[in-house]
């Protein structure tokens, strides 16, 4: 089975039909076919006959009807019926001849139909003056539209007594709509708003407004349809009995779309059965993504609202034609990019003319909505991640902190959703790889060492270690009773910053052993001060909170006491701590100028300072000396990646224990260190290593996006 969006087709204009149709614009897969953008409401069919009466005398008996001895009393009964949508008992009040004329199921059908027809979402019904001598009621009826909001008109309701002295209503058409007749009909013709365009910073399109190719059938051009059946089987990979279920019914000049291909395979079709009877290739509007995966989860993509979403905006003039953002920014600013859908209601005869206007609205369309992303970046950090599984971030420092690009791996083609998705692509979709997740802000991970620079921001504010304090790195450490942790590699003896650069966990064990003998909250508050524990605010895409422990979380969440372990492992980003990279990617953003901002996605909608680190000159200087250290020094961890770069760049890799058995590979860092610049971080998922593995992905991104924004 193949899971479609809707599809065009062309029918041709009916006259008068057997019985009361109401064809509103629909797509192909609604009904099967397109009637002609047409709400019909058509005439009379003969009355059938009556309903044998009730087997059984024992019948529960009707409730009493009223008998309007005065018209005013037979109109307000037809207008509170009207209004409560109980058409046969508005029926019930029509005079013998009206009743002739029109049978009741094709009268509570037109009623039925143009309510739903034009999107009827309240109906008020009040008379206007007095009754006539003749029994002239006048009223006034007045429609609450989901699509052209509130429609009045003045209308006067005949009535004609009967042979006992009850008035009723002589009935037409008319009374509906002024104007309308038995052999007139209502048309609804929608016009359509233009979705609005995601762009890039320099205005180039993310989201577009362009084309695809319906691959179709013709039924009445057909002469060989074995032939016809095994070539598109063969070139569209559906079976041919498929193919042949979705022309099945449709006239013969009516065009029967099969399935959906990217514009771009017009000439391999045209090639390969284009010339084929009764083979029809057309280009109809739809939406495009130009980057397609590469910046899918930023962007997001479009599908058909579901029936419980079309409860909610059937009131907005939505249907399940229509297209709603899924996720990123198709979501996010569903409201700007739609516009608002327009179109026409009139009474056409038989021939088409119309006869009246009964309201028409002008679509307007939706507000192009730009990024700061950069197309250039956004694709060139796509292409560096490669087949890895990860995330990739390049924002500015200093001020506001633009996102150059932001990208999750595995991806998915938002194209496909408009194309159509196969079942085997919906079970990938949504299988283990998780291709729909934006890793970046959607999946929470253990840090490892990039969360050095918080404890080293901790622990000299907080009076237990100096940046002079020398630490003996060797491969173990024993500051635990009874426990032994370890150290990546023996180093010697480094002071505080040496310690950043190279790694070192026994320095930061014994700073996070120090902190908890204070206070077991400390760490855990400076890792809030960094943005740590809840969403960085940035607005257009959806991001989790990640976790940090302390004595109380862990109390409640596990049911355990804190312990001065949790402290220790806390101290070089491991335990119980979880982050988002766009977290981490914020956190030493800050470090450029002591400020936590709010990173930008949609530069209409500014960041805002989340807080001061309020860090000592002295400790600032010593956590950039030692992130400066990690790519221009040989001891440092992400040296091999950058030992010919000729750019100043401060930064910190960082491999975390994870459930799984590789380590997640971590780097982060932005340049230059004294100006507004460029911040870049890598994470790859069981990547081992950040210095072998997320590094020179890294310095592929800054070499691509410096020149860039420069």
């Amino acid at each position: 089975m193949r899971h479609r969006r809707p599809r065009d087709g062309t029918l041709p204009h009916f006259g008068r039909a057997p019985e009361p149709v109401v064809a509103s614009t629909l797509m192909a897969w609604r009904h099967a076919l397109l009637i002609s953008m047409l709400l019909l409401v058509a005439c009379s069919v003969p009355e059938p006959p009556p309903a044998p009466a009730p087997a059984t005398p024992t019948a529960a008996p009707s409730p009493p009807t009223l008998v309007p001895r005065r018209p005013e009393e037979a109109a307000t009964a037809f207008f509170d019926a009207w209004q409560q949508g109980q058409y046969s008992a508005m029926y019930d009040l029509l005079s013998a001849d009206a009743r002739a004329a029109t049978p009741r199921d094709l009268f509570a059908r037109r009623y039925t139909n143009i309510r739903d027809g034009i999107g009827e979402v309240k109906l008020t019904v009040q008379q206007t003056g007095p009754a006539s001598t003749s029994g002239q009621v006048p009223f006034r009826v007045t429609r609450t539209l989901a699509l052209f909001g509130e429609v009045s008109e003045t209308n006067t309701l005949p009535l004609v007594q009967d042979q006992t002295g009850v008035w009723k209503v002589a009935w037409q058409p008319g009374l509906i709509f002024t104007g309308l007749t038995a052999s007139s009909t209502v048309r609804v013709t929608p016009d359509a708003s233009a979705r609005g365009r995601i762009l890039d910073r320099n205005k180039k399109p993310l989201a577009d407004n362009g084309s695809i190719l319906a691959v179709g059938v013709v039924p009445g051009e057909i002469t060989d349809e074995a032939m016809l059946l095994s070539a598109m089987a063969d070139v569209l990979g559906v079976p041919a009995e498929t193919i042949k279920q979705r022309y099945q019914g449709g006239q013969p000049t009516w065009f029967m779309p099969i399935v959906d291909r990217p514009g771009s395979d017009r000439p391999d079709l045209e090639a390969k059965i284009g010339s084929i009877p009764g083979v029809a290739l057309h280009d109809r509007p739809a939406r495009v993504y130009p980057l397609g995966p590469s910046a899918a989860h930023v962007v997001g993509y479009v599908a058909h609202p579901t029936a419980d979403e079309l409860r909610a905006l059937a009131s907005s003039g939505y249907d399940e034609s229509d297209w709603v953002g899924r996720s990123g920014i198709e979501a996010f600013a569903e409201q700007q990019l739609a516009g608002k859908k327009g179109g026409a209601i009139q009474i056409i005869d038989q021939s088409g003319k119309v006869l009246r206007n009964i309201v028409e609205k002008a679509a307007e369309p939706g507000e192009d909505v730009l990024l700061s992303i950069d197309s250039a970046i956004q694709q060139a950090a796509f292409e560096a991640l490669g087949d890895k599984t990860g995330s990739a971030i390049v924002m500015s420092t200093g001020g506001l902190h633009d996102i150059f690009a932001m990208v999750s791996n595995p991806s998915f083609d938002p194209n496909r959703f408009i194309t159509g998705l196969s079942d085997e692509d919906w079970q990938a979709l949504n299988g283990p790889d998780r291709p729909l997740v934006l890793r970046a802000t959607e999946a929470a991970y253990p840090t490892g060492s990039i969360f050095k620079i918080i404890t080293m921001a901790a622990g000299p504010e907080k009076g237990v270690a100096k940046s002079s304090d020398r630490f003996e790195c060797g491969l173990d450490w024993n500051g635990l009773p009874g426990v032994t942790l370890h150290n990546w590699q023996a180093e010697g003896m480094l002071n505080l910053s040496e310690a950043l650069t190279e790694s070192c966990n026994p320095a930061f064990y014994e700073i996070g052993l120090k902190l908890d003998q204070l206070d077991p909250n400390i760490l855990p508050t400076y890792a809030r001060l960094f943005g740590l524990g809840k969403g960085t605010a940035v607005r257009g895409v959806h991001e989790v909170a990640g976790t940090v422990p302390d004595p109380a979380w862990k109390q409640q969440q596990i049911g355990e006491q804190w312990t001065t372990g949790d402290s220790v492992n806390l101290a070089i980003g491991q335990g119980y701590l979880l982050a988002t990279p766009l977290q981490m990617a914020n956190a030493y953003a800050a470090l450029f100028d002591g400020t936590l901002t709010t990173p930008v996605l949609m530069p209409g909608l500014e960041g805002q300072a989340l807080g001061d680190l309020k860090l000592n000159p002295s400790t600032l200087s010593a956590i950039r000396d030692g992130l400066s250290r990690v790519t221009s020094t040989p001891r440092g961890t992400a040296y091999y990646a950058f030992r010919d770069e000729k750019l100043p760049i401060l930064a910190k890799t960082g491999s975390a224990e994870n459930e799984n058995p590789d380590a997640h590979a971590w780097f982060v860092g932005f340049t230059p260190p004294d100006k507004p610049g460029l911040l870049v971080l890598v994470m790859i998922e069981g990547g081992q290593h950040g210095g072998t593995v997320a590094a020179p992905v890294a310095r592929t991104l800054i070499d691509t996006a410096y020149p860039l924004i420069h």
